[in-house]
């Protein structure tokens, strides 16, 4: 089991010099809004590829007050009983700010993908509660991170596929283009695209099975799966075999109102995560919150469950102001999810209260006192 230690911050958000011990299991953190609860987290998501949870810009990690221009997080991380040192600063990258971690001093690409494949995070934030009512970029993220805890490449993926759209995008503005450059363009375009469709279809399963594995699963009387809705996918009878040359045909019929409109008006970008209580075919979205945030919780459970059984990865877990709309059945959900998988869990509230249901399952840290 892969777990942080410990964590220090210095002139990081609200924090100027901050150092704390975390358990390996469970971890309460307590403190009024504002007091620094979900920048410590971030923090430590940090040290995954990217901007963190937040996906915020570096120069925003800086505390300012004290007109320092560098903050600095260090950490230790226990695997297999190995200590492996972590430092994670800021540094100027070609005139942009870049986030830069050393593992055990070292930065080589070697390391940082030694470290990578140790843990993963998976996180549960306030807003989450409305998944199914958010836009659909928010529910393809969702997924798409769900995917990234086993395929660290993934994100790779994603924006180069994204990169491609961006400069199909560009040339189609200049009517005058190069009809075998855009022919290339998109054929990398439906090539990426499908490689996508085949992760995201793949993982939708993947959900849907170990879903139906939980003893938790089984106590509502509503039964869920999701599922991708897509044009081309449903083009094409969801045969992922079918779909590249329809893939190829529809980007060229759609190079005019690109041209106009700008963007891509298909793939998977323009996919929507759906969820469906397969009882009755009925859509997530007409849930109650206190539903969505239990469906929610058993994604994480089922995806937690995989990775321990199938992939031999025990994730990190977040849980970011995790209590509101936290009736009985999400109380019991969650402490099966701490209890039963025996994962380091880091949560956070405003009153300890809160947490009775924990009982001392955990330690506390009161984040407004320090």
């Amino acid at each position: 089991m892969g777990y942080f230690q410990n964590i220090k911050l210095e002139n990081y958000r609200n924090f100027n010099n901050f150092e704390i011990d975390f358990c390996p299991e469970c971890n309460v953190f307590i403190g009024k809004n504002g007091s620094g609860k979900t920048n410590l987290l971030e923090s430590i998501s940090l040290f995954e590829k990217g901007r963190g949870f937040r996906k915020d810009n570096i120069k925003n990690f800086i505390n300012n007050k004290n007109n320092k221009q560098k903050f600095i997080v260090s950490s230790i991380f226990i695997s297999k009983n190995a200590r492996i040192n972590l430092s994670l600063f800021n540094q100027v990258n070609e005139g942009n700010l870049s986030k830069k971690i050393l593992v055990n001093g070292n930065s080589s690409k070697d390391s940082l993908q030694y470290f990578e494949s140790l843990f993963s995070l998976i996180f549960f934030l306030p807003e989450m509660e409305r998944l199914f009512l958010s836009n659909p970029s928010v529910r393809r993220n969702f997924l798409d991170r769900l995917i990234f805890n086993i395929d660290k490449n993934y994100n790779y993926l994603i924006n180069q596929y994204k990169k491609n759209i961006i400069e199909r995008s560009k040339i189609l503005k200049n009517y005058k283009y190069d009809i075998e450059w855009v022919n290339s363009l998109e054929k990398k375009i439906a090539d990426l695209g499908i490689q996508i469709y085949k992760k995201r279809l793949n993982h939708v399963n993947i959900i849907n099975s170990n879903l139906k594995k939980l003893d938790s699963y089984n106590k509502y009387s509503y039964k869920i799966s999701i599922s991708i809705e897509d044009y081309l996918i449903e083009n094409t009878d969801k045969n992922i075999n079918q779909i590249y040359e329809y893939y190829i045909n529809q980007l060229k019929k759609a190079r005019k109102l690109d041209a106009i409109l700008g963007g891509c008006k298909i793939g998977p970008h323009r996919s929507d995560i759906i969820g469906l209580n397969i009882e009755n075919n009925s859509n997530i979205n007409q849930f109650s919150t206190g539903q969505q945030k239990t469906i929610i919780l058993l994604i994480i459970l089922a995806q937690c469950k995989f990775l321990i059984s199938e992939v031999k990865i025990k994730p990190i877990i977040f849980f970011d102001e995790v209590c509101s709309h936290l009736d009985i059945e999400n109380r019991e959900l969650l402490l099966d999810l701490i209890e039963s998988l025996k994962v380091q869990t880091f949560i956070t509230g405003t009153e300890r209260n809160f947490f009775s249901f924990l009982s001392t399952k955990g330690p506390y840290c009161n984040i407004t006192s320090i």
